[in-house]
């Protein structure tokens, strides 16, 4: 690692969970695919940057749209924070746009990129608000909603072979250049292995199937439980994490290159029944 990049130890989350079962290795290295060194080098000095504002408070203007309309009212795909170019994509510029988002929910990523070469595409966007246990705002004489489970889902609607997708949460400011789970404060589940990553910038851990086009996966997470597990068309894959601290979480998802994926908030009924057994949390061995 350069002089320049302050080590840190390792996450406390990524450790402890980690240990959970004596069996869970934690790989080294990608099955298939990895991002490159000066990708997570970019990530460590992203991190070091804006650590003081690292999972900040969220902005009270949030909280009351929240408040006001409800969550899935407000919920969109974020493009602003993509417009700021402390944040936005090292390789994106006006010819070669990182995304192009269809209606309010569907998003194109990289959309004029033919070759993907040796460079770094990984993308993320996020949720506009985040998901938390209350949106209580300290100011409200009324108390807010309480959300003991969220939960979304992306179908991957078109995406070649070699393409590489996640899904999970990430707080805010996030490196958008770095899959969700790469980073501090992040959890993914990726497309190509089935592996799951939480703060983990080596090779994850064993967890479920690869998924491509045509499947509808789904992530769920209680702010109340610190649990958070996936779903792969419809079907239950078991808790990915439990008793994680409970931070500013935005759902997330990412891809590496050309790809076609539809985002759901619940604006629809999801494939996953969230009232069928097993009924929340299932149990880890599901």
């Amino acid at each position: 690692m350069p002089d320049h990049i302050e080590e840190e130890p390792p996450s406390y989350q990524h450790a402890l969970q980690a240990g959970l079962n004596e069996g869970a290795t934690v790989h080294e290295y990608g099955r298939y695919t990895d991002a490159t060194v000066e990708s997570f080098e970019r990530g460590e000095l992203f991190v070091q940057a804006f650590r003081s504002q690292i999972n900040a408070p969220v902005p009270r203007e949030l909280l009351k749209q929240v408040q006001q309309h409800g969550l899935l009212d407000v919920l969109r795909l974020d493009q602003m924070t993509h417009a700021n170019k402390l944040f936005k994509h090292p390789l994106a510029n006006p010819s070669q746009p990182p995304f192009v988002i269809i209606g309010d929910h569907t998003v194109e990523f990289w959309p004029r990129l033919r070759n993907r070469r040796e460079w770094d595409w990984d993308i993320t966007l996020q949720g506009t608000h985040p998901y938390l246990a209350s949106y209580d705002d300290g100011e409200s004489t009324n108390e807010s909603q309480r959300y003991p489970l969220h939960y979304f889902e992306i179908s991957v609607v078109e995406a070649e072979p070699d393409i590489v997708m996640s899904i999970g949460l990430s707080t805010k400011p996030y490196p958008l250049f770095r899959m969700p789970g790469w980073n501090k404060h992040s959890i993914g589940y990726h497309s190509d292995d089935g592996r799951k990553f939480i703060d983990d910038a080596t090779g994850g851990q064993d967890y479920g199937p690869s998924w491509q086009k045509g499947d509808t996966i789904g992530c769920g997470y209680s702010p109340t439980e610190g649990n958070v597990y996936f779903t792969k068309n419809g079907q239950m894959l078991g808790l990915a994490y439990t008793g994680i601290t409970p931070l500013n979480y935005y759902a997330s998802l990412a891809a590496d290159g050309p790809c076609k994926i539809t985002v759901n908030f619940g604006m629809k009924p999801f494939l996953y029944d969230l009232f069928a057994p097993p009924s929340y949390p299932p149990p880890p061995f599901v």
